[in-house]
Order: structure tokens, then sequence, then C-alpha cells
């Protein structure tokens, strides 16, 4: 099925010069595979829908995405690149295995003089004590921070949670990043929120954890991801 862009986001998108495009998104699920698109795409997401809706994400799949969609955004100032048709999965949680989480994971509230490894991107986090949803789940190795999931965005579309884990990799394979998403999914389950895990389809690592700590495969998504040409991010 074709669907359109709300019309009204689309002309913002364009006429306020955004930084992201997505002109085309496929998506699919148990009840089968939708594709949305903005008005001046409809027409290719149509011929694409009876080219390709066997094998929707082959080569050839994207490979026609690509020579249909690059020259119409490149009208509008927008390029893409060789990621512009990445897979990505998305998987969500009622009942994590908390058969997975270790005993030495807990839940922290704040990183206020935290010690973590070099390696892990905890200086993009700053948790709020206050605020019950911004928690996260660590393993220390004594008292330094070698894995940690933590809360990666609230979907503006469905209220969804999103978790995202890392792990150091000197302790890698050890149940580190399952043990970490299943704890912080069992508390933000608890307090009624509702959870959801998204990677790369070609991070197997990534997907192996999220099966692992519980996690169902729920959307399959493909953008067509554009970027305006020579952003300004100040403006």
């Amino acid at each position: 099925m074709v669907r359109a862009e709300d019309k009204q986001f689309e002309d913002e998108i364009i006429s306020t010069r955004h930084h992201i495009a997505v002109p085309f998104e496929l998506s699919i699920t148990d009840d089968g595979m939708e594709i949305l698109a903005y008005s001046f795409c409809i027409d290719i997401a149509e011929e694409f829908d009876k080219k390709f809706s066997s094998d929707p994400t082959s080569p050839e799949a994207k490979a026609f995405l690509y020579a249909k969609l690059i020259p119409i955004m490149d009208e509008l100032d927008y390029e893409s690149d060789g990621d512009a048709c990445r897979v990505h999965l998305e998987y969500r949680c009622n009942i994590p295995d908390t058969s997975k989480i270790l005993p030495e994971c807990e839940i922290i509230d704040t990183l206020d003089g935290a010690d973590y490894d070099e390696s892990l991107p905890l200086d993009e986090f700053a948790l709020d004590p206050e605020d019950p949803m911004d928690r996260m789940a660590v393993i220390k190795d004594g008292d330094r921070i070698v894995s940690f999931a933590g809360l990666n965005d609230i979907s503006a579309d469905d209220g969804f949670a999103e978790i995202t884990v890392e792990c150091a990799p000197d302790y890698r394979k050890r149940g580190y990043g399952a043990s970490c998403v299943a704890k912080l999914t069992e508390y933000l389950i608890s307090i009624g929120e509702q959870v959801e895990y998204i990677c790369s389809d070609e991070n197997e690592a990534s997907k192996k954890t999220a099966v692992s700590a519980g996690f169902e495969l729920y959307k399959t998504v493909l953008p067509f991801v554009c970027y305006r040409k020579e952003f300004d991010d100040e403006n």
C-alpha cells in the first residue's frame, strides 16, 4: 500500500530547507508492506510497489530508488549517498528475559562523577535524577562503567522509549550488553513505559543482543534519506 505523507509536514520540510528529508519510507510488519511518500514521489512509490513487492529491500530495489529519487531531490537542493537506503530493524519487548540480567548490573540515576571506559560515549548523556525515565543500566569493572544501556529517544509517533546499548571492546561477548538492555527494559516497563530497540540490519551483534534480551522483531524499515546541500546548522 502506498500512502502520501502529510502535506503540511512535507511542505514544512521542503520550504524551511530542513536538514533531512525522507521522500520515501518503506515499512514491513506482520500486517504487510506500506510505503509513505512525499506527494511528488507517489508515482515512483507506486511503481516500486508493483516491481519489488516480493523483495523490497533487494539491491535491485535500492538501485531503482537511487535512479528515480536522486535527480528529483537534487533539483530541490538535497543530496544523498550510499547509505541512503540502509535497512534498519525495530524490535519491541513486553516481557524482558530477566534471566539474562547479571548480578552486577544496576540502574543508576546520575553520571555525576562517574568513571567510565574511554570507548563509551557517555559524555553524550546527562541523567536527571528527578525524571524517573532518565535512568541507565550499567555494569562496572570496579568503579569504572564498561557497559551500559540508556534511553536514546522517545518516538514522536507512538511514544515508545528507544534503548541504545554500548559495551567496551575488551568486555564484549560476556552478555553485558543483553544484561543492560534487559535490566533497563524491565525498569522502564515497571513504570509504565513501552520500549523499542532499533539497529541496522547489517549489525549482527546488535540484533543478537535484542533477541537475547527478550525483544521481538516488529518492523523492517527502508527509508530513503537525503540531506540538504551546504546545510548550516546555525541557521
